[in-house]
């Protein structure tokens, strides 16, 4: 029994899962992520063996999802239509794989350091390195890392122009050793006195100088986007619409309900119209994801059929280019094929109800893994196990919208459709060919009010800051939102409301950040420098064990 005790949590391990969960969405107490891994780094120190070392990094990883992610419990249920052992399965097998660099970094730092306090400023600083390309390394379901919660410091977000969210997970590392061997030393010395503390104060102080650089470059960054941001090229008055459909109602029209369909489209043909009337004149109108009922512009009943009519009808009379989700559909020899759709309407000048507006359209293609596709099993099998989930093709990358502005050259887009936001590279991609305004369409209602909304807020918001692209988000049941270049956040919708937002939104000279020239670099950088000095510690220990 002894034996067993020293691979269940330790006291720290726990502690610093309640510090980590207290710090991320829905609490948000975003300063405790300064001090989150240190009661960790305590455990760490305090194991015997490797294989401690092991079980205190995945019980660390295994906490953090279950107490972090415990919304996939319900998402799971919702989406699927599952019972709530198939959701608590599916968040064990999620807390399982959440973290796993925390598994890795743990057993490499007790090898090398056996969980000494990093007094030394080379070894502040591999450590750091190591994580955070571990961190990168590692693949990841939702793409969460630490650093995406400085989102909520101006200053400190604009680094992820840089090198992106790794980069912030860098500073927080960094901070977490440096206080982890400032307490450490500090309560050395209240035993055995004053001078153990002469060392640590050295290599903190030398370690502000970095921080305090990297704190202004932030500074400087964001002083020059807010002056780039008061002589924008172009301003759009956007309008964004949250209609809160519930999932029941939508999982009815995609049964075949007509009536559910109409109900549900109603909801947000009359938010719209409150929108034109409440404002100047519109530049666009966004709709979150699969908003409109079914296939659109390909019915497959009567009742599509007449859809579709009303919809093109009421398009044409609003005069203002909307954009919304639905299904797209090709009809192949073999199989049907659906897709998730970003359709992109633009009724012209003069038109009659009776013609149809022309259209642009975006197909996903980054897709959700269980809620939009099954890898490895087949449609037929999907069906039978959950009829009530979607089985979709992802569409070739990403591509360009073109909106007509009035008096004015067309404004490039660059659309993602929910889960796509999550990938820095998506966005990077869209900055590359040219987008000059993000547009993201997002159903977040499945999650429910527990913290996976906001998070997904979080990653959008680092998509604008990468990019230095602005970003329209119109989420079925929020948060929608309007982002600046800087990660400003205006408009914020209150999340299960049905509401419209608009905003006049500046659009500025797209600037190319070394994230869009130079992609993911920091990431892998992180990683090689880390093992540099990995294998330089474990030289150094081997030469004076001779």
């Amino acid at each position: 029994m002894r034996r067993l005790a020293r691979y269940a949590p330790k006291s720290g391990t726990v502690f610093s899962t309640v510090v980590i969960v207290l710090a991320v969405p829905p609490f948000e107490w975003s300063w405790l992520v300064w001090i989150g891994l240190v009661p960790w780094f305590v455990s760490i120190r305090r194991c015997r063996s490797f294989s401690e070392a092991v079980v205190q990094g995945m019980w660390l990883n295994v906490l953090l999802g279950l107490g972090g992610a415990f919304w996939v419990v319900e998402a799971t249920q919702r989406y699927l239509s599952a019972s709530p052992w198939v959701g608590l399965l599916a968040l064990f097998v999620h807390s399982l794989l959440h973290q796993l660099q925390l598994v890795v970094f743990g057993a490499l730092y007790w090898r090398t350091v056996r969980g000494a306090p990093p007094a030394r400023l080379n070894a502040l600083f591999g450590l750091a390195f190591l994580y955070t390309g571990l961190d990168w390394l590692v693949p990841k379901l939702l793409g969460d890392t630490l650093g995406m919660i400085l989102y909520s410091y101006p200053w400190l977000r604009q680094l992820a122009a840089f090198g992106g969210a790794p980069v912030l997970t860098f500073v927080v590392l960094l901070v977490n050793l440096g206080a982890y061997a400032g307490l450490s030393n500090v309560w050395t010395a209240s035993r055995f006195g004053a001078g153990h503390l002469r060392p640590l104060i050295h290599s903190l102080l030398r370690l502000l100088l970095p921080l305090s650089a990297l704190l202004a470059l932030g500074a400087v960054e964001d002083a020059r986007i807010n002056d780039a941001l008061t002589r924008p090229t172009r301003t759009l008055h956007v309008a964004i619409v949250q209609g809160s459909v519930a999932d029941e109602l939508r999982q009815r029209w995609a049964r075949g309900d007509g009536s559910a369909a109409r109900e549900s489209l109603d909801v947000y043909v009359r938010r719209t119209k409150e929108a034109l009337e409440s404002s100047d004149p519109l530049d666009l109108i966004l709709w979150p994801e699969t908003t409109y009922p079914g296939v659109f512009r390909k019915p497959e009943s009567d009742w599509q059929l007449q859809l579709n009519v009303a919809f093109d009808r009421f398009i044409a009379a609003a005069g203002v280019p909307i954009a919304f989700g639905a299904y797209d559909r090709e009809d192949r020899t073999d199989r049907r094929v659906l897709r998730n759709a970003l359709y992109l309407v633009s009724p012209q000048p003069g038109q009659t109800r009776e013609k149809l507006s022309p259209m642009q359209v975006y197909h996903k293609s980054i897709l959700f893994p269980v809620g939009e596709y099954f890898p490895f099993l087949d449609e037929a099998t999907v069906r039978n196990w959950f009829p009530h989930s979607a089985h979709l093709a992802p569409g070739s990358g990403p591509k360009l919208l073109e909106l007509v502005v009035p008096f004015s050259d067309p404004l490039r887009l660059g659309p993602s459709i929910c889960y796509e936001d999550v990938f820095a590279s998506h966005a990077t991609s869209l900055a590359r060919l040219g987008a000059e305004l993000l547009i993201n369409i997002s159903n977040d209602s499945w999650f429910g009010d527990h913290g996976a909304a906001q998070w997904h807020l979080m990653m959008a918001t680092l998509r604008s800051v990468e990019t230095r692209l602005p970003q329209v988000r119109a989420t079925n049941s929020g948060y929608s939102a309007f982002i600046l270049p800087n990660g400003e956040v205006h408009e914020v919708s209150e999340f299960g409301t049905e509401t419209f937002r608009t905003f006049e939104l500046p659009v500025t000279a797209p600037a190319a950040t070394l994230r869009v020239r130079f992609g993911d670099w920091f990431g892998p950088l992180a990683l090689a420098l880390g093992a540099v000095w990995l294998i330089a510690r474990r030289r150094q220990g081997a030469d004076e064990r001779e």
